[in-house]
């Protein structure tokens, strides 16, 4: 009889507990759809950080493109990226490889027009941004500036997008705090953070003498083209990973740089550099290097701020000038039309003065070598040939022009058109003669 009753109140005991709720065992996908909410406001983990980071991630975009990568192997098997040496381009047999890369941009108007860096898209058939909510879009090249290092895309598919707020890079300050954006080795929405360390760097990257703002938030190579921004969720810059010297210092294109070349990107799909009015050289001093007037064009408008032959350019809208390359590649963001302002040395003294840009005048490229140089060219079959050698020693009359810098040129207007796009820079002549290419140096 005890055991009977001891066996009914084991009994009763189970399903008592029964009764009870049993625990709830989640799956992963119910855990992640019940992750615990945001922190409440007011926490303390909203930091500055955090809270400019939520006005603009949803406008940063991961940026994939497919390439088609054509060389050229030579005569004695070394093989080159097309275009980087024109001998084995005319006699080397072309090989196609087909590539992909990564980069970073954000979008800058609500119909989906996006800023990226050049090197990110340069060469691509085929480009793609992701947004942060995964979702992907074809994309088209709009334009863009390879000296500038900026490119402008613009979203396929018509749409409202989600636009970054635009700041003024020119009011930055030195040990503002700054964060970088994008998506390094294609990871969605890296953040670093970091102070700027100067406002207006002048550095030479390769393709020239570049503008930056300089920072110690790490930009790495899949953030390239993406923003950097300040704690009030603008941006202040485009981060670039071009340098791949500089060790714990990150580089960014100021955004009013790109601010100022959009519109006529937009328009005509390229930048228009703009004209000063005169000519200048490098002339060494104790000190350095300066910049030195050769000329001033009659009627300019350097004339007529009354510059003198003779007069040293020491500054460019606060900028320190000191090539004719640095000048150049800064004076392409101003497109015609902009004003800027010049510090000159006289003797002494320095003034200021304030330029107008124009438009090159009309052939001024090739007005600008036989100035120079007293080199003209004319126009035979399907080339250009020498007709006057000028001061030159090395080429005659009769060379015939196959390249500049292994871009091939064929017509007078071509020519001057890339003379102009390549002022202040070195370039490199491929002249064929009596069966025989060779190459001469010229600096522009």
């Amino acid at each position: 009889m005890k055991k009977l009753l001891l066996l009914i109140t084991v009994m009763l005991m189970i399903f008592g507990c029964g009764k009870e709720k049993p625990e709830e065992i989640k799956t992963p996908e119910q855990s992640q759809s019940s992750a615990p909410a945001a922190p409440p406001q007011g926490s303390n983990r909203y930091s500055p950080v955090v809270n400019a980071i939520k006005l603009i991630e949803n406008s940063v975009v991961n940026i994939r493109t497919e390439k088609l990568i054509r060389t050229s192997v030579g005569p004695f098997g070394q093989e080159t990226l097309h275009g980087e040496n024109y001998i084995n381009d005319f006699f080397g047999q072309d090989r196609v490889y087909k590539t992909q890369s990564l980069g970073s941009g954000f979008i800058v108007k609500p119909d989906g027009t996006i800023i990226t860096n050049y090197h990110v898209i340069e060469s691509a058939t085929k480009i793609y941004v992701i947004t942060t909510d995964n979702k992907s879009y074809e994309a088209r090249l709009v334009g863009g500036d390879k000296i500038l290092d900026i490119a402008v895309l613009k979203i396929i598919q018509a749409g409202e997008y989600p636009a970054a707020k635009v700041g003024n890079s020119d009011n930055a300050m030195l040990g503002e705090t700054v964060i970088a954006m994008g998506n390094p080795l294609g990871l969605n929405s890296s953040i670093t953070t970091g102070v700027i360390s100067s406002v207006k760097r002048v550095i030479n990257i390769g393709n020239g003498y570049a503008m930056y703002i300089q920072t110690d938030a790490l930009i790495n190579p899949g953030n390239s083209g993406g923003p950097l921004i300040n704690l009030d969720g603008e941006v202040v810059g485009i981060n670039s990973a071009m340098v791949q010297e500089a060790q714990g210092i990150g580089f960014s294109i100021p955004i009013n740089t790109a601010m100022r070349v959009l519109p006529e990107i937009l328009k005509n799909g390229k930048v228009t550099a703009g004209h000063m009015g005169f000519a200048a050289r490098e002339q060494k001093e104790p000190d350095g290097v300066s910049l030195v007037v050769t000329r001033v064009e009659k009627g300019s408008n350097a004339e007529k701020i009354d510059m003198k032959v003779g007069d040293r350019i020491l500054q460019i809208n606060g900028y320190p000038v000191s090539s004719l390359l640095a000048m150049s590649n800064m004076l392409r963001s101003y497109p015609p039309g902009s004003a800027i302002e010049l510090i000159v040395g006289r003797g002494s003294k320095t003034f200021k003065g304030q330029i107008l840009l124009t438009e090159y005048p009309e052939n001024y490229g090739i007005d600008s070598l036989k100035n120079t140089y007293g080199l003209i060219f004319g126009k035979k079959g399907n080339h250009l040939i020498i007709e006057s050698r000028g001061i030159s020693t090395t080429v005659q009359e009769g060379d015939v022009l196959m390249a500049m810098n292994d871009s091939e040129i064929n017509d007078i207007k071509q020519l001057n058109t890339y003379i102009i796009d390549n002022m202040g820079r070195e370039i490199v002549m491929t002249l064929f003669r009596y069966g025989q290419l060779f190459r001469v140096k010229f600096q522009l």
